[in-house]
């Protein structure tokens, strides 16, 4: 049975994908915000949660990342799901939100984060 960090997100699922660390250090109140998020949008697919300095750098990933802070997530999403998502996210209180709806469809995602600053774009 996996270890839940909330009734629908498993710390597996959280964690850092580099495949050594097995950190899955991920802030208390982003996941409250993102099961009330998954509450009113349905299932939703997380292709990046925690990540460790290393596997954030190899990423590519701004180095103040909120991810290796441990709040912020990638869902795997597009269409008018992609919509919803970006709508219900601003009122459930996610600050930064970055889009990346080309291509494939299993390559879109929208980033979810809580750090300080609001902004919102696309990649």
């Amino acid at each position: 049975m996996a270890e839940m960090i909330t009734p629908n997100f498993s710390r597996a699922e959280m964690r850092c994908k580099c495949g050594t660390c097995k950190r899955d250090e991920m802030n208390p109140e982003f996941m409250k915000m993102l099961q009330e998020l998954r509450n009113i949008c349905g299932p939703l697919k997380v292709t990046s949660g925690y990540r460790c300095e290393q596997h954030n750098k190899d990423s590519g990933g701004y180095p103040k990342s909120a991810h290796v802070q441990g709040c912020a997530a990638d869902i795997q999403i597009y269409g008018p799901r992609a919509l919803k998502l970006m709508e219900e996210s601003r009122k459930v209180g996610f600050r930064g939100i970055g889009f990346s709806q080309k291509g494939p469809h299993h390559q879109r995602f929208i980033h979810l984060d809580t750090l300080e600053r609001e902004a919102v774009w696309s990649y």
